[in-house]
C-alpha cells in the first residue's frame, strides 16, 4: 500500500476548484431571521435561494382569467401580475379556461386556401388576416395546397396581388 498524499494526491480540478470555493466561502447562503417572513404589498413572498415567488389572491385569478378572456397575451398578464408565464398558464389550466392557439381559425384557413389558389401569396395572406406567413404556410401545407418539404416558389412572398389595406 501506498500513502494516502500519493492515493488522493491527483484530484480531479473539478475537486480542486469546489474545495476551493468551499473555503471561500461561495456556496454559503446568508441566513435570514425567522420571524419576519418578506411580504410585499400584495402579500406574502416566499423566497429561495435566487426566485422570489408572488402568491396571487383569488380575486387575483379571477381578475387574470377575465383579463385572458378579454385578449390580453399570457405575457402582459405575467408582467402585470408579477409572475412568470408559466404560471399564468397554471393558473388558466387550474381554472380549466381553454388556451387560444396562435394561428388560423377553421374560416380563416378555407380563405387562406382560397387566396392562395387565386395566387395571392404567402405574405398577402398574413397581412391580410393578421397572422404571422408560417401560420399560413402551415394552413396551405394542412390542406394540401402546397406539399411539406418542396419548393413552393408558386406561392413565394413576391408574387401575388397585395391586400393591405
Amino acid at each position: 500500500m501506498g500513502c494516502l498524499s500519493s492515493t488522493f494526491g491527483n484530484s480531479a480540478p473539478k475537486t480542486r476548484t469546489l474545495v476551493n470555493r468551499l473555503d471561500r466561502g461561495v456556496y454559503e447562503v446568508s441566513r435570514r431571521p425567522q420571524d419576519t417572513a418578506p411580504k410585499d404589498d400584495r402579500g406574502p413572498v416566499v423566497r429561495t435561494v435566487e426566485t422570489a415567488q408572488t402568491f396571487l389572491t383569488a380575486a387575483e385569478v379571477d381578475a387574470l382569467v377575465g383579463d385572458y378572456l378579454a385578449g390580453m397575451s399570457v405575457k402582459a398578464l405575467a408582467e402585470r401580475y408579477g409572475i412568470h408565464r408559466a404560471t399564468v398558464f397554471s393558473h388558466l389550466r387550474r381554472r380549466n379556461v381553454p388556451s387560444r392557439r396562435p394561428g388560423l381559425g377553421l374560416d380563416e384557413k378555407a380563405e387562406a386556401v382560397h387566396l392562395a389558389r387565386a395566387g395571392v401569396s404567402m405574405r398577402a395572406i398574413a397581412r391580410r388576416m393578421g397572422v404571422d406567413r408560417k401560420a399560413v404556410r402551415a394552413a396551405l401545407v394542412e390542406a394540401g395546397v402546397i406539399v411539406d418539404g418542396t419548393d413552393d416558389s408558386r406561392l413565394t412572398d413576391s408574387q401575388g396581388p397585395d391586400l393591405t389595406d
